[in-house]
């Protein structure tokens, strides 16, 4: 009971603090609204950043508080408690949603995009002027930033393969650009996990709209056969084991379209698992579980997780 007195005391503080400045907050903000599984319970504090003023503000009265942070894109990789998460979930919007083409003595084109920028807003700009490099990106739901922390791709492409660097800032409000060989990338990994990423650039190429465009519909296209698009979803739940894919794994279980209340292993694809609206976090997990059991039962592998729980 003192602890919870204590904790109420504290957020009473600290919804004070974010009370004086110009920072947008909203308080027990479900956020079911701001993922896209559609599922999540309330953060305590919900904070959007328009530019780096009001990041180091913001930083600021979390280092004061010692209170945990969350740091979202567009939500695609998340799965969040039903309960919610205690702490501050913190977004980039204004300046952190730009984008800026620079071209270059040669046929290549530097791209600047703001850590908030949606994905598929950035292969749309790309492709209306006629720039090639993003296309195998088409159909990931994510922000920039979110897509270079976790290394986004697919068998056609990653993100990192057109990186040139990345301006990051720590919690202690220290800003510094990260250069290519200081950014370690792996499968559906990197080192840039713990970093708040402001900006981005990348080096893609001149060609023409009519070739881009091309290119994205032929992605896509193989997306759509594949994959459940349109549905609330997280992307794929697993990564995919050494020389094999989770999908197919998943599958010879025989748990496509296996159901837990409001949430089923997709029918299209087997490392999907969909909310059909009514769906709770631990639906969701309960099935990851059964998942992996069967799984590991039937040939030894522990699937590792490509989602975040939070």
């Amino acid at each position: 009971m003192e602890n919870s007195r204590e904790n109420n005391s504290v957020f009473e503080k600290i919804k004070n603090e974010f009370a004086n400045t110009f920072l947008r907050v909203k308080i027990d903000e479900p956020l079911s609204r701001y993922t896209t599984f559609c599922i999540g319970g309330p953060a305590k504090f919900y904070v959007e950043v328009n530019n780096e003023l009001e990041i180091q503000t913001f930083l600021d009265i979390v280092r004061k508080y010692d209170i945990p942070v969350l740091v979202i894109g567009a939500g695609s990789n998340l799965l969040v408690s039903d309960k919610g998460f205690y702490g501050v979930v913190l977004r980039l919007k204004g300046d952190f949603t730009e984008i800026e083409f620079s071209t270059q003595d040669n046929d290549m084109v530097k791209v600047k995009a703001g850590a908030g920028t949606m994905l598929q807003f950035l292969i749309k700009r790309s492709a209306d002027y006629g720039y090639t490099g993003f296309e195998p990106l088409i159909g990931i739901p994510g922000t920039v930033g979110g897509a270079l922390v976790g290394n986004a791709g697919t068998p056609n492409g990653t993100i990192s393969d057109f990186f040139e660097s990345a301006t990051v800032i720590d919690i202690s409000g220290y800003v510094k650009t990260l250069k290519k060989d200081e950014v370690k990338f792996g499968y559906r990994t990197s080192n840039l996990e713990g970093k708040i990423v402001l900006w981005a650039e990348f080096l893609i190429k001149k060609s023409t709209k009519e070739e881009v465009i091309e290119k994205i519909n032929k992605n896509l296209l193989e997306r759509t056969k594949t994959q459940p698009l349109g549905t609330f979803n997280a992307g794929s739940i697993f990564k995919n084991p050494e020389g094999k894919f989770a999908g197919k794994l998943i599958e010879e279980c025989g748990l496509k379209g296996f159901r837990i209340g409001g949430a089923s292993v997709s029918e299209k694809h087997a490392n999907f698992i969909l909310n059909d609206g009514s769906a709770t976090s631990a639906d969701v997990q309960k099935i990851i579980e059964v998942v992996r059991d069967k799984v590991f039962e039937k040939f030894g592998i522990k699937l590792e997780l490509e989602i975040k729980i939070i």
